[in-house]
């Protein structure tokens, strides 16, 4: 799939992927069947235990990490950035509207800055990175998060499958894959450019699903790149809802593999 322009896709992100946290929400839905089940909000806060001063949340999305850090942590001040304003106005301030490659944000004034699931959507994702080491204090750390290269196949599979259905042919676009700019394989040697230590913490798992709709919200939520499929979208979230049902009538469950990670940065 070619690389969309930094514009058409900014646009893309603000206007319809992440105008509203109600695509975010569906994706981050399907984990509450998964085992072992991963408190990733909490993980994120553990590791700020030695953290004092100010944490910015850079693509804070619906704000699920940054509200929980600070009922946790209400020393600390959590500032929220994104680039889309409506998602933001769902996000209990201090939040502001700001490009991941050009932080409003002075160098070193930050004792840590939290990356999570958002660098594999910045065009320029090594001009992010050393945005984010710049904002930081000396000896200040970055939290970054994102999936492994295969995660959710089984997903992938199922759209492939459907659009076959659909088209009655193999797809030229089977599936759209972000991830694979910024995964758990390729993302330390990217952070590394900026920081000397990055370790990686895998956080793998099983998600069973009972019932097909979770699987059908997961796969309409990618609604705001409708027009790379070259398929009529709706018919196919139909289709792959239908044969989802099928395997759970089948097998009881529709599994799904979940391999996502963290990656702990110090400069």
């Amino acid at each position: 799939m070619p690389e969309p322009s930094a514009a058409t896709e900014r646009e893309r992100l603000t206007g319809s992927a992440y105008r509203t946290g109600r695509d975010l929400a569906a994706r981050q839905a399907v984990y509450r069947w998964q085992t072992p089940r991963h408190d990733l909000p909490g993980l994120v806060a553990e590791r700020l235990t030695a953290v004092r001063g100010t944490v910015v949340d850079v693509g804070c999305g619906n704000g699920t990490f940054l509200t929980r850090i600070r009922r946790d942590r209400p020393d600390l001040t959590v500032l929220g950035l994104d680039l889309s304003a409506g998602i933001l106005a769902e996000v209990p301030a201090p939040v502001a509207v700001a490009d991941a490659a050009r932080l409003p944000l002075a160098t070193g004034s930050a004792a840590a800055a939290l990356a999570l699931h958002m660098l594999y959507h910045v065009p320029d994702i090594p001009a992010a990175v050393r945005e984010l080491s710049r904002v930081l204090a000396p000896g200040g750390l970055l939290i970054a998060s994102t999936n492994g290269e295969h995660d959710k196949a089984e997903l992938d599979d199922l759209w492939g499958r459907a659009l076959t259905d659909v088209l009655g042919t193999a797809p030229a676009v089977p599936r759209l894959v972000f991830t694979t700019r910024f995964s758990l394989e390729n993302a330390p040697a990217l952070l590394g450019a900026e920081f000397g230590t990055v370790e990686t913490v895998v956080l793998p798992g099983v998600i069973e699903l009972p019932d097909p709709a979770p699987a059908a919200a997961y796969l309409a939520s990618y609604r705001a790149w409708a027009d790379q499929y070259g398929a009529p979208f709706e018919e196919t979230v139909e289709r792959a809802r239908r044969i989802v049902a099928d395997e759970i009538a089948r097998n009881g469950v529709f599994r799904v593999t979940s391999r996502a990670g963290l990656l702990i940065c110090r400069r």
